[in-house]
């Protein structure tokens, strides 16, 4: 197990039990990050069917489009929208930060925690978009309440939410623009997150759905929390009794 809980650092336990031994190692097997390359999977056979039926169809047909969700409640577009992606770079980027953040988070907090965490930072994600295109874009322009957001970001960057919570001092490193920027996990992501608010608010037209990120960060980090006590008092119940 990874060793950045919040600043929580289990004290080392030199002479455990056989038994305490039995536990932690049933407790290691558990935490097998399944789900991670199952939904990266997933999200790549995804792409290749909307390649084959065509991008724009796929898009008007299962993308998060404002209108159709708030006015025809077409709400199983806010899920089908999460495995759409524009292009290469697009799924590669969503996927690669899936793989680097999302085990650790599986293995930390188990296959079910971390599906709940997927699954709903990404719904609220796309939540927030609709809400943030029927009230704040469509003042500029009617047509923004039938532009379709798609990807997995909103569901990635919830991800990424807990594990700067999780993990606060472990470094990350990404770019803004052409900017190389390496910082402590909770410093770096909490970053991003203010600078995709700053863009949300400035660039409504974007072709980058800016609240969505901002929408599935805040889940995750508030999940974040929840994890985190819930992994101090796992590794009570192993270490200390």
């Amino acid at each position: 197990m990874t060793d950045d809980l919040g600043g929580f650092e289990p004290r080392d336990t030199v002479n455990l039990c056989p038994l305490k031994e039995i536990a932690t190692a049933m407790f290691e097997v558990e935490r097998r990050p399944v789900v991670t390359y199952v939904l990266i999977a997933v999200n790549l056979i995804a792409f290749l069917l909307s390649l084959v039926t065509g991008l724009t169809r796929a898009f008007l047909t299962f993308g998060a489009v404002p209108a159709l969700i708030a006015l025809d409640y077409e709400y199983y577009r806010l899920i089908t929208s999460m495995f759409l992606h524009a292009d290469f770079l697009h799924i590669l980027f969503n996927m690669w930060a899936l793989f680097v953040f999302g085990r650790d988070i599986e293995s930390s907090v188990g296959s079910g925690r971390f599906t709940l965490l997927y699954f709903l930072s990404g719904i609220v994600g796309g939540i927030a978009y609709v809400y943030y295109m029927l009230t704040y874009a469509v003042t500029f322009d009617p047509r923004a309440a039938f532009i379709p957001a798609i990807g997995a970001s909103g569901a990635v960057f919830g991800v990424m939410g807990s594990f700067a919570v999780l993990y606060p001092r472990r470094p990350v490193a990404f770019f803004f623009y052409f900017l190389p920027i390496v910082a402590p996990a909770f410093v770096a992501i909490t970053l991003m997150g203010l600078i995709q608010t700053v863009l949300a608010l400035a660039l409504p037209f974007s072709s980058i759905a800016y609240t969505a990120h901002v929408g599935g960060l805040a889940v995750g980090m508030l999940m974040g929390l929840w994890f985190r006590s819930l992994l101090r008092r796992r590794y009570y119940a192993i270490f200390y009794y």
